[in-house]
């Protein structure tokens, strides 16, 4: 199965389109000179209660005049983009030749503070129960990693560091601007140690994908995905800096395929120590090594793996279900050098990587170029 396709949105505050107008815009230009699809997967999350709309992925397919394709909406919380491009390559190996892939969210309906609240729902009650909520949970995390392995705060503000010098050259990205790592602990404090340029922006997103069986061209190869449940609460895990479901699924993949000498990996950093935690799961760092292993640029563009070379959600975006689209195709325009951002030169091996919360669901995605 195959990316043929891959249209992304500006991820910005769009206060003036819906998300079906976002939707609808990278929609049509994925299936320009295309006579069908079989299916329309429609990706998002926090639209279901922002907008408020049911059944999305049947009025999307409307709206685009596929009436008698067959859509099916998917929502499994911040990773829903890939949860649907997993579903895609499970009714591609199937039934289906031509599947279009859509992820949409929209974050600016409504006020920050309500937002936030929203985005709670993302994570196990018995966190929200508490009133601790996710950004305290990165913040206790955080803590916890630099007593553990003894990393200063600054080298933790490497990875936003590098994230806005990224996205900086991305025409996709919401912060397009670089900052100094100085900067990030001069940030307006959101959970001790972490800052607000510790997390993600709050944008509204759009991207699509069309996956084919057969293509006569394509991007790149979508070889396979996997995925894994882990733990709904941090506080059950029996080393909460570790992402076992993230572990688990990464195991499923490399039984089957080569993962060593990856080039690029677009990852699920929600949150510094969030990235931190996916390099050390995935074995791309030792354990307590990922902080120092950013700083000394290991994770560059030009270092051993690009790792976001888009920005990431730090600096790109991260408009929620539309998360995992984007990272898909992210990765497969830099396989088929077509990325408008900073090219990973040469690049044949790629990861997509999404969570859920800091593990509740992990997917991986594994894309190889195409000759």
């Amino acid at each position: 199965m195959y990316v043929t396709r891959a249209v992304m949105e500006k991820i910005d505050r769009h206060y003036e389109r819906g998300v079906k107008d976002l939707a609808a815009a990278v929609a049509k230009k994925a299936l320009e000179g295309i006579d069908g699809v079989d299916y329309v997967l429609v990706a998002s999350s926090l639209s279901y209660v922002q907008e408020p709309q049911l059944d999305l992925g049947a009025h999307i397919a409307y709206s685009l005049g596929l009436r008698g394709a067959r859509a099916i909406s998917v929502e499994a919380g911040e990773a829903s983009g890939l949860a649907a491009v997993e579903l895609a390559g499970a009714l591609l190996k199937s039934k289906a030749s031509r599947v279009l892939v859509i992820g949409v969210d929209k974050l600016t309906n409504f006020t920050s503070a309500e937002t936030y609240a929203q985005l709670s729902l993302l994570y196990d009650e018995g966190v929200n129960m508490y009133s601790s909520g996710f950004g305290s949970v990165a913040g206790i995390l955080m803590r916890l990693y630099m007593e553990r392995y003894n990393v200063d705060r600054l080298t933790m503000a490497h990875w936003p560091a590098l994230m806005h010098a990224n996205a900086k050259h991305n025409p996709y990205a919401m912060l397009r601007f670089a900052i100094a790592p100085e900067k990030v602990l001069e940030a307006m404090p959101m959970a001790d140690p972490i800052t607000l340029m510790d997390s993600f922006p709050l944008g509204d997103g759009a991207a699509a994908i069309l996956l084919e069986s057969r293509p006569k061209e394509a991007l790149a190869e979508l070889a396979a995905v996997e995925a894994a449940v882990g733990h709904p609460n941090v506080a059950w895990s029996e080393d909460p800096l570790h992402i076992e479901s993230l572990a688990l699924a990464y195991g499923r993949l490399s039984e089957k395929h080569d993962l060593r000498e990856v080039d690029v990996v677009e990852l699920h950093d929600s949150f510094t120590i969030t990235a931190l935690m996916i390099l050390e799961s995935i074995g791309l760092a030792e354990k307590g090594k990922a902080a120092e292993a950013v700083a000394s640029g290991r994770f560059s563009v030009n270092g051993d793996v690009a790792v976001n070379p888009s920005g990431g959600l730090k600096a790109r975006g991260h408009p929620i279900g539309a998360t995992g689209v984007y990272q898909v195709a992210e990765v497969a325009l830099q396989l088929a050098g077509q990325f408008p951002g900073l090219k990973v030169e040469g690049a044949r091996k790629g990861l997509a990587v999404s969570l859920n919360g800091f593990g509740s669901s992990s997917y991986v995605a594994y894309l190889r170029g195409v000759e």
